[in-house]
């Protein structure tokens, strides 16, 4: 019997490794399949759960994306729970696949599996394993590939939902758990999203529960800063540039941080490229690129903890920031989002304007740092990290408790 894991992404590798390891740790087989297009190979935490004899990595092909292969892999490998990303659940036609309409769906999805194995294998992959553990009755959980830490509805298109009322997830209620790690984005999905209370559960983040926290600082290798003894290490954050950010503000702030003699400069794209390309930065003018630092393939970890600032709006990277001691500059004037880092006091040094920003990040070459106190620290973990429980709790303990009772373990 095994749990068995979908990796699409590196993100999913990130978010999903600390349950893998914490059921492995417990002695349970786990099993991963990882997607066509995606290369594990060299990543720091699979190679730790390689280390472990009751782990398995699939890597399948064609046949492997669609629904029948799902089946064929779900039943060798006796599974007892699918885990997957976030992302859409199963059509309602699946609710009763002994009805006409049923049996339609069902035949229309092994169909369309064939179809999209060739055309889209990361998203079939996922659909695939979805519908043959819905055939054997095997409850499938919906996992956090990463946390949001903001408030508001992320882009443009969201918001006219939201205020329309038109925004419809219902098919996550089909999800024998559709799993968030903070309350309010359970709220999101409850009170806009037409979510179902008891599917929609706040379990905390796996991600930066600090006891995983600080075994994959340990694990991952280090990054040396290249060069430029005596400068302020900043790490500029590329924008998810659909989620309400002004691409003019956000070039004018890196062209005025650029431009700083104090300043050694580094620029990261985001882990998913469609989402974070820099483009509007290498189209502006007068950036002198032979000064900067392109670590968009660096370990986000181990950038950070190689870096002295690191500038960054609307992404849950800030947290690894706060908790390796390293200073977030929140330029909140680039985005009309509000996060966490806005609302709690202390975690972030919260920019008005470019002039504030630019301000700081002098001040912090005279050796006037800012320092994210315990307090904040404590509240910005509470909200991010614990959910919003009482805390500290073992969160990868709670991960895997909820697990097991799910797939009938009630150990």
């Amino acid at each position: 019997m095994t749990y068995l894991f979908v990796f699409r992404a590196a993100p999913d590798v990130d978010h999903f490794t600390p349950l893998i390891w914490k059921l492995l740790e417990q002695g349970e087989q786990v099993d991963a399949v990882v997607t066509p297009g995606f290369d594990p190979d060299g990543d720091h935490r699979v190679d730790l759960l390689r280390g472990y004899p009751r782990f398995r990595l699939h890597r399948i092909g064609y046949l492997g994306s669609t629904v029948p292969g799902a089946l064929r892999l779900l039943r060798r490998r006796r599974a007892r729970l699918l885990a997957v990303e976030w992302g859409p659940g199963l059509r309602d036609g699946f609710d009763n696949l002994r009805s006409p309409r049923g049996l339609a769906t069902l035949l229309g999805s092994v169909a369309r599996s064939f179809q999209r194995a060739r055309s889209d294998p990361r998203a079939q992959v996922r659909m695939s394993h979805m519908v043959a553990a819905r055939v054997l009755g095997i409850p499938t959980v919906c996992l956090p590939h990463g946390l949001s830490v903001k408030l508001d509805p992320p882009t443009e298109e969201a918001v006219r939902l939201v205020a329309d009322g038109a925004l419809d997830w219902r098919d996550r209620n089909r999800f024998a758990a559709y799993v968030v790690n903070t309350e309010h984005h359970r709220r999101i999905h409850l009170d806009h999203a037409r979510g179902n209370p008891e599917v929609m559960q706040t379990w905390g983040s796996l991600r930066w529960d600090p006891g995983w926290f600080e075994r994959n600082r340990k694990l991952v290798p280090p990054y040396a800063w290249p060069g430029e003894p005596g400068k302020v290490k900043v790490v500029f954050m590329v924008p998810k540039w659909r989620n309400r950010v002004d691409p003019d503000a956000t070039v004018d702030l890196f062209k005025r941080i650029h431009a700083l003699d104090s300043v050694s400069l580094a620029v990261m794209g985001h882990p998913r490229p469609g989402e974070g390309a820099a483009d509007p930065l290498r189209s502006a003018e007068g950036v002198d690129w032979g000064r900067i630092h392109d670590v968009t393939k660096v370990n986000s970890v181990a950038l950070i903890a190689a870096s002295d600032v690191v500038v960054d709006v609307g992404s849950s990277i800030g947290i690894e920031v706060v908790m390796q001691g390293k200073v977030l500059l929140n330029p909140e004037f680039i985005h009309d989002v509000r996060t966490l880092f806005d609302t709690v006091d202390g975690a972030a040094v919260v920019a008005s304007s470019p002039d504030e920003a630019i301000a700081y990040l002098e001040g912090h070459a005279r050796g006037e740092r800012h320092v994210a106190g315990q307090a904040a620290r404590a509240e910005l973990l509470r909200h991010a990290v614990y959910g919003g429980r009482e805390e500290p709790y073992d969160v990868l303990e709670l991960y895997a408790e909820r697990v097991r009772a799910l797939a009938g373990d009630r150990r």
